[in-house]
């Protein structure tokens, strides 16, 4: 508890059965924390680890070098977004030496964002060369809300980034150094220190976001807690985050490489990033990070004039759009004419940067209606298996075992008593004469 404030909210009053933590594993284990398994990697090899695999996470990790524990927990065996099962931490990596920072100050300045009320307290904080946060979620949170962990996230980076917030280290499968494992960088052990030790609901780390409902929101403080916003609202950020994890995507499957797109991609990222950003150069801050990761062997180099006008173009349009769907109760009005830029259709998308039908097998939303087919079945597919349904194969399997065991006893049967007939046998098997009938016929 080295170093925390102690603070608690004002949006963070202490509820009955609060999840309290006693040390970091309570971060990943604890009351309704038990539902799949957290991952520990060293990016050659992982492991998953369930609630009944605690002492044996933390004897693997101790004390060895390159150790890094997912902030949420997935399949057994798997670490991808679409096997997330409960998402149980938010993070944020701050690489404040990048900034000219020592940890020490890095430290300082984030306590001063705490005390003014522009962040909440983290519940624990990691120190080896950079400073690791993490906000824990009272009981977890269920997989569909992924689109509001991750608007927090980048709220919390964009408040962050003058101490070093890294925009890339945002994705739900993403992984943060072990505590008290060692950081191979510079040999020192990943210090942890509890600094809150109650765990927050996600409504209670949405309250230092900018509302869902604005666009721009100049406040340095604290939002209200309770603010009530459409069903259409949550489905529209729903949707615009999924399209930022496919263009992420895109990037990863593709090496970065843009050719003859760039400058069309960087316009159509920084569109869907406006709307999640606090204002015009937070967007820039994280579309610097994004033009990083990509590039074009075609393309001229772009210019900083170039990208911030192709930055600022995208915010303006996204900018206008919102109001125009505020103004529509929150409804996009297709209206020719009416120079609203609004987002591009799934079709479009897929036309203008080109995406094979092998990327969108692999992409969750910008799929034509042939993927969006496959999608669904293997949906529908998952869930049947998880309600006990078997697949058609062991189906079959058991219904062929099942009638080789009837014969097998209808060859002893009629060997016992060859001259028995049809309806006799049937009471014997206890089965239709017609399946006598079947049966005598494969015997």
């Amino acid at each position: 508890m080295k170093g925390g404030l102690f603070l608690v909210s004002e949006v963070q009053k202490i509820r009955p059965q609060q999840e309290v933590l006693t040390d970091w594993i309570s971060c990943w284990f604890g009351r309704n924390k038990t539902t799949g398994y957290v991952t520990i990697t060293d990016f050659n090899f992982q492991k998953s680890y369930g609630l009944k695999d605690i002492n044996a996470l933390i004897r693997d990790t101790s004390g060895v070098e390159k150790r890094f524990i997912s902030l949420n927990s997935f399949t057994f065996g798997e670490r991808q977004t679409r096997e997330l099962k409960q998402i149980r931490n938010i993070g944020i990596d701050l690489d404040q030496y990048k900034q000219g920072l020592s940890i020490e100050q890095g430290l300082d300045e984030l306590q001063v964002l705490i005390l003014e009320k522009i962040i909440p307290e983290p519940n624990l904080v990691l120190t080896s060369r950079g400073i690791q946060l993490f906000y824990t979620i009272d009981g977890g949170a269920a997989p569909n809300m992924a689109w509001l962990t991750s608007y927090i996230t980048e709220q919390y980076i964009s408040k962050m980034r003058h101490i070093g917030a890294d925009s890339n280290a945002k994705d739900l499968s993403r992984v943060m150094r072990v505590p008290n494992s060692i950081n191979e960088r510079n040999g020192k052990i990943v210090k942890s220190d509890i600094w809150n030790p109650y765990s927050y609901t996600l409504q209670e780390l949405q309250a230092y976001c900018k509302p869902l409902d604005r666009f721009n929101y100049k406040g340095k403080k604290k939002a209200e807690i309770k603010r009530i916003v459409p069903a259409s609202l949550s489905l529209f950020y729903k949707t615009n985050n999924a399209r930022l994890v496919d263009l992420d995507k895109l990037i990863h499957l593709r090496n970065g490489n843009l050719s003859h797109k760039r400058n069309t991609f960087l316009y159509i990222y920084a569109y869907h990033q406006s709307l999640i950003c606090n204002s015009l150069s937070d967007t820039e801050g994280f579309m610097l990070n994004v033009l990083e990761r990509i590039h074009s062997e075609v393309d001229k180099p772009i210019s900083k004039a170039e990208f911030r006008r192709t930055v600022k173009s995208a915010y303006e349009d996204a900018k206008e759009f919102f109001k125009h769907y505020q103004d529509n109760g929150y409804k996009v009005i297709a209206r020719q004419n009416d120079g609203i830029k609004k987002p591009y259709k799934t079709t479009n998308l897929i036309e203008i940067l080109e995406i094979t039908t092998e990327e969108q097998r692999l992409l969750k939303r910008i799929v034509g209606e042939q993927i969006s087919k496959e999608h669904d079945a293997t949906r529908k597919r998952k869930e049947r298996r998880a309600a006990g349904v078997k697949p058609q194969y062991e189906h079959l399997k058991q219904r062929k075992t099942e009638q080789a065991q009837k014969i097998e006893k209808l060859r002893k049967i009629k060997s016992k008593k060859p001259g028995a007939t049809n309806v006799e046998l049937a009471k014997e098997l206890n089965v239709s004469t017609k399946t006598i009938q079947r049966l005598s016929k494969l015997l």
